[in-house]
């Protein structure tokens, strides 16, 4: 329903329909209420999927470092016990940094805001948890079974 129209006071200049007389105030228009909370989470899911995609990477590169350089350690040293300590411990740091991207990227998953780098992040880290996990796997296979 529409406000009834007031008349306009004389000499006052050309009104238009619904503008308020000099000094009337206008009428108070709904405004949606503020949730800061609302936007506060959508900016810490997407910062939080951003951050775990960025860790997953960090693992990735890890990984990739121990890879290329397990050829170079193997050649240079004749002891197995180094070998195998740097493979451990190289395949540990990259385990513990993949599992570090996964939660932040399963807690990023579940805020509201762009699941896209959560996603790619829980893809990236949860293929290397388990790659990592089966290779100790098998490695405590063989080292009993054999």
């Amino acid at each position: 329903m529409s406000e009834p129209q007031q008349p306009a006071p004389p000499n006052s200049g050309q009104q238009y329909p619904g503008q308020p007389y000099p000094g009337q105030q206008y009428p108070a228009q709904p405004h949606p209420t503020h949730q800061p909370g609302a936007a506060a989470g959508a900016s810490s899911g997407a910062s939080l999927g951003r951050l775990a995609f960025i860790i997953a990477l960090v693992s990735l590169a890890i990984g990739l470092i121990v890879t290329l350089t397990y050829p170079a350690i193997i050649r240079t040293s004749y002891d197995n016990m180094l070998i195998g300590v740097f493979g451990a411990i190289g395949n540990g740091l990259v385990f513990i940094v993949a599992v570090v991207a996964l939660i932040l990227g399963l807690m990023a998953v579940r805020r509201p805001g762009s699941p896209i780098l959560a996603g790619i992040a829980i893809g990236i880290s949860a293929s290397a948890v388990v790659s990592i996990a089966v290779s100790w796997m098998s490695n405590l296979l063989y080292a009993f079974a054999f």
